[in-house]
């Protein structure tokens, strides 16, 4: 990655393992020291310092205590073998500790070691104070959450300090520590940060693997080209208070930018890492997670079931037309033709008993997979269903499939729509959708028949 995280081990249960799990990253280790005086709260033992140098990492120490030297914090560090000791700016005697911190660093160096000095600094403190300091530190950690505890939430006017601190200190690494997860990274990335402490993002996932790519994607993502009109999109999709899309996020990548950033990462992607984007509020990230679905899908020797099982565990999130229209026929419809029509009819009421009406839109969509093999007895009674729905995106979605049939059993279809239209109106949207490639006659035939307006 062009930006570099240091990972806290302050959560993990067993600190050997996580240091397994991680060994194979580029990584920095970001040691949490703390003595109960200066915050509420132990850290970690520093003894682990010295087995992360023994498997490669550089290592991140961050002094939370009140006295660096006198406790010897900064020897035991030293000892273990640390490459950065940050202190912080908030404890006492803090010049003369970071004087002291120099004259270690000469030392360190005179024997040909590296020692890299950085300040850290709460989340109110003004980093104006440190600018008479600047050329006795090399790193800049701004604090993120209230030091002393992990699993705080990210504090969001940190991003406008981090845009400050790149102005002030130019030549530093500017480093954020605190509620740093996958919804929350790119603020600071995009707001010039150059480190990133990540603790329970890593400590708590089941593959850490997955949550580095997932990080790797989004920022490479993140360079995409935004050149969609995000106003006219938003209300296309929704996106609106008061609209059904309205608590995502648009970004501005169009479809066929994420689709061609699904094409470069769906060979090596994993669906652990995919889940991240499945679950974000940006509507750009679920999309481009169910462009790669849909690649996955196509692909040879591919396990199509677990595909589909994994969509089913994240259906919650595939909540407007464009997602679902993407994944149901390329993914679920693709899986429903190996099956028998028993199966095909189980599986679909898994969607069809649901009572939210995105996941009733899935497995509709999912049928134009059927309709297109020339499978229409399905596709009839799935039609049946919600022919008379009042929901628009469930008549639009049925309108959609019946046309489908319909370029393979047009008469059928037009036999389909009279013989239900009697008794009951149909949609009008059903209707719209339906009768859109038919002939002038057999609109006329379908009107003819129809009662009351449509």
């Amino acid at each position: 990655m062009g930006k570099n995280i240091s990972i806290s081990y302050l959560d993990a249960k067993n600190v050997n393992d996580f240091f397994e799990s991680l060994k194979d990253l580029k990584v920095w280790i970001h040691v949490d020291v703390m003595d109960s005086k200066f915050v509420k709260n132990n850290g970690v033992d520093m003894k682990y310092i010295k087995k992360a140098k023994e498997l490669g990492f550089f290592v991140d120490t961050h002094l939370m205590v009140e006295k660096p030297f006198e406790d010897e914090y900064i020897d035991k560090a030293i000892f273990y073998g640390t490459d950065s000791l940050t202190i912080h700016q908030e404890i006492d005697d803090f010049e003369l500790v970071l004087d002291k911190l120099n004259i270690v660093k000469k030392q360190e160096e005179s024997e040909g070691k590296k020692l890299q000095i950085g300040i850290a600094v709460k989340p109110n403190t003004d980093i104006k104070v440190l600018e008479k300091y600047k050329t006795k530190f090399d790193l800049l950690l701004l604090m993120s959450v209230e030091p002393g505890l992990g699993g705080q939430k990210y504090i969001e006017k940190t991003n406008e300090k981090i845009k400050e601190a790149r102005k002030l200190f130019k030549d530093k690494i500017i480093q954020v520590d605190g509620g740093i997860n996958f919804d929350t990274f790119i603020f600071p990335y995009i707001s010039g940060c150059d480190s990133f402490v990540m603790g329970s993002y890593f400590s708590k996932s089941k593959d850490v693997v997955s949550s580095y790519q997932a990080l790797e994607i989004l920022i490479q993502l993140e360079e995409c080209p935004k050149k969609l009109n995000v106003d006219f999109e938003k209300r296309i999709l929704q996106i609106v208070p008061g609209g059904y899309g309205f608590e995502d996020i648009l970004i501005g990548i169009s479809s066929p930018e994420l689709r061609k950033f699904a094409n470069k990462f769906y060979k090596v992607v994993s669906l652990n890492t995919l889940h991240y984007f499945l679950n974000s509020n940006v509507h750009e990230h679920r999309k481009f997670a169910l462009f790669s679905l849909s690649k996955m899908a196509k692909s040879k020797n591919v396990n199509l079931k677990e595909i589909v099982e994994f969509v089913d565990d994240n259906l919650e999130k595939i909540n407007n037309w464009d997602l679902t229209d993407e994944v149901s026929p390329n993914v679920i419809g693709k899986y429903l033709l190996t099956l028998s029509d028993k199966e095909k009819v189980e599986k679909l009421n898994i969607y069809f008993n649901s009572k939210k009406f995105w996941i009733n839109r899935i497995g509709i969509v999912s049928c134009l997979a059927l309709a297109r093999a020339g499978d229409y007895m399905i596709c009839e009674s799935v039609a049946k269903k919600y022919m008379y729905s009042d929901n628009h995106l469930l008549q639009k979605a049925v309108g959609w499939l019946l046309r489908e049939v319909y370029k393979k059993h047009p008469s059928e279809i037009v036999s389909f729509l009279k013989e239900n239209n009697k008794d009951k109106k149909i949609g009008k949207f059903v209707i719209s959708y339906a009768c859109e490639k038919m002939t002038q006659n057999e609109k006329n035939e379908i009107k003819n028949n129809v009662k009351g307006d449509n």
